[in-house]
C-alpha cells in the first residue's frame, strides 16, 4: 500500500473487518488515503508527488520551459446564455459543461508529460521543462505542440456530439498561445497557501500571443522561440508579427497546422480553419483584446504602412515592410 501511494496511486480502497488497534490504523490509512487524492485533483498530480517526495523545495528554479495558455472563444456569452436559459440552473450547468472540456483539455497535457498550472475560469495555463522534463528543451516545446495539436482534435471530437439547438451543450472554439524561454520555477505563494508555478517574461508573451489567436483567425500560435524548436518537425505558417511594449524587435509568430509527417488535413492555414469553424481575419478592421492595446500588428507584404482603427477608435501601426515570408507555408 505504501508503495501504490508513493507511486501515485493516492486512493485505496481498504476494509477493516476487527476494531483494534489494527482496525482503526486501517481506517485511518484510508482516511489519509482519499485525502491525498482529493489533494492531487486540486492541485497537480505529479506536483503533489513530487512535493510528498521532497523534490519541490522552497526557493526558485532557472529552467528553460515551453509555457502555454488557451482559453474558449465567445465564453463570456456562452455564459450570459446560460444564465438568461436556465435561472438558478445556470451555474451547475456551466459547470459541468467546462469540466467535460477541461477533463479533455487535461488528459492531453498529462499525455505529453506537460504541467497543469492552474485554469483561470476557462483558461488553462501548463508548461514543460519544469516540474517534469524531457530533459532537453527542443522535446519539450515539441511534446507541447503534440499536446495543442491533441486538444485541436478533442475540440473537434466534443463538438461533434453536441446538438446545436442545445443551449446547455454550446460548440467550443479555444486559442492556444505558446512560447518558450528561461523562466523561475517553483513554490511561490504564503505559509497558508503555495503554488507551483513559473515567472518570468516568456510567461507574458505566451499569455499575450494567446490573446492574438481570435484577431488573426488561429486556433494555435506559436513564438518564433517556440518555432526555431520545432520546425523541423511541424508545419507552420508566418503570421503577423507583432511590436510587444518593452521589446525592441518585433515578435515573428506561427501559426501551427499539423505534424510535418502526418498523411491527413489540415495542410493549410485555410484547411485548419475550416475544421475549426474559423472565419478568416478582416485584415482592415483588426480587433485586439483591451490587454492588447500596447501591441502593434506588423504585416509581411511591402512597405506601405496602413494604419488599423483598434477597439475604440485607437489608431496602431501596421507597418508592411517588415518579413517577406508572411503567409508562407513553412515546411522543413
Amino acid at each position: 500500500m505504501q508503495r501504490k501511494i508513493e507511486g501515485g496511486v493516492f486512493e485505496i480502497e481498504l476494509k477493516s473487518k476487527s476494531k483494534d488497534e489494527i482496525g482503526l490504523l486501517t481506517n485511518s490509512f484510508q482516511k489519509m488515503s482519499r485525502a491525498l487524492g482529493i489533494f492531487g485533483r486540486f492541485t497537480n498530480k505529479e506536483i503533489a508527488l513530487l512535493a510528498m517526495r521532497g523534490q519541490i523545495k522552497p526557493g526558485g528554479l532557472p529552467k528553460h520551459a515551453t509555457i502555454f495558455f488557451s482559453d474558449i472563444r465567445g465564453f463570456t456569452e456562452k455564459s450570459e446564455i446560460f444564465t438568461n436559459e436556465f435561472g438558478a440552473s445556470a451555474s451547475d450547468k456551466i459547470v459541468y459543461w467546462l469540466n467535460d472540456y477541461l477533463s479533455s483539455m487535461v488528459d492531453c497535457v498529462e499525455k505529453t508529460g506537460g504541467t497543469i498550472d492552474k485554469f483561470i475560469g476557462d483558461a488553462v495555463m501548463a508548461h514543460w521543462g519544469t516540474a517534469t522534463t524531457s530533459g532537453n528543451p527542443r522535446i519539450d516545446a515539441l511534446n507541447c505542440i503534440k499536446a495543442a495539436l491533441m486538444m485541436r482534435l478533442a475540440v473537434v471530437k466534443l463538438n461533434k456530439n453536441r446538438n446545436p439547438s442545445d443551449k446547455g451543450n454550446p460548440e467550443i472554439n479555444i486559442g492556444c498561445g505558446i512560447n518558450t524561454g528561461m523562466v523561475t520555477a517553483g513554490q511561490i505563494g504564503s505559509e497558508q497557501r503555495m503554488e507551483y508555478t513559473v515567472i518570468g517574461d516568456p510567461v507574458n508573451l505566451a499569455s499575450r500571443v494567446e490573446s492574438l489567436c481570435k484577431p488573426l483567425a488561429a486556433d494555435i500560435l506559436i513564438s518564433e522561440d517556440t518555432w526555431l524548436l520545432v520546425r523541423d518537425h511541424i508545419i507552420c505558417e508566418e503570421m503577423q508579427s507583432v511590436q510587444v511594449k518593452g521589446k525592441e524587435k518585433p515578435v515573428r509568430l506561427f501559426a501551427v497546422i499539423n505534424h510535418l509527417q502526418s498523411k491527413q488535413k489540415p495542410f493549410t492555414l485555410a484547411d485548419v480553419r475550416k475544421l475549426m469553424n474559423i472565419k478568416p481575419p478582416d485584415t482592415d478592421n483588426v480587433d485586439l483584446n483591451a490587454e492588447e492595446k500596447n501591441i502593434k500588428l506588423v504585416t509581411i507584404k511591402s512597405e506601405v504602412t496602413k494604419k488599423i482603427k483598434i477597439n475604440k477608435g485607437a489608431l496602431y501601426e501596421w507597418n508592411a515592410a517588415a518579413y517577406p515570408s508572411a503567409g508562407c507555408q513553412c515546411k522543413y
